[in-house]
């Protein structure tokens, strides 16, 4: 099976937000599987909903942006040997706190969507993933599709296997792998 490795509980933790606008209007977060090389920390802080009755909480693995995540240190400690495998783990300026986070930006870009087969929007973005099983990876893998880049990333039994218990052993707030994915055959 393919997952969507995601945050989770978007409404029960505060996101991680840019606090310089150049950095999104320059594209210093575009995260389209391509290695980033920032040379300083981009400064972030975090965002909660002005309708909430209370403060929500920072998770160790927040949302930012589609397609990329934010790991807390320790997430970074737990989860990092394995993530860095597959992508770059970018160091973040958290305002207020002098505490360092984690984009990861994932860079291993594998072709195994079926386009073809894909259940797409009306204006032809895909919408529902059907993958192609002879393209996915065997081993244990964090990977994007070209096809989905921007907006999702993915990991396979394997690599679950390998995540799951780190995270449950853990305790790690803020990240699951998410529903499993339509597969061609």
């Amino acid at each position: 099976m393919i997952w969507e490795l995601r945050y989770a509980s978007v409404d029960d933790y505060a996101m991680v937000v840019p606090l310089d606008d150049e950095d999104m209007l320059s594209g210093r977060f575009d995260m389209d599987g391509n290695p980033k090389n920032w040379m300083d920390r981009p400064l972030v802080g975090f965002a909660d909903s002005k309708r909430q009755k209370h403060k929500r909480p920072p998770a160790d693995v927040s949302a930012m942006i589609p397609g990329a995540f934010v790991l807390n240190e320790r997430a970074k400690e737990t989860l990092g040997p394995f993530l860095s495998k597959f992508g770059q783990l970018l160091e973040l300026d958290c305002e207020g706190t002098g505490e360092i986070r984690y984009l990861y930006n994932v860079t291993n870009i594998v072709p195994c969507v079926d386009v073809e087969r894909s259940e797409k929007t009306e204006r032809g973005r895909i919408k529902m993933e059907v993958f192609n099983d002879a393209d996915v990876p065997k081993d244990a893998s964090v990977f994007k599709d070209p096809s989905t880049v921007t907006s999702r990333i993915y990991i396979n039994d394997e690599g679950r296997a390998v995540l799951d218990p780190l995270i449950v052993g853990s305790e790690l707030t803020g990240i699951e792998c998410g529903v499993p994915m339509p597969r061609a055959g």
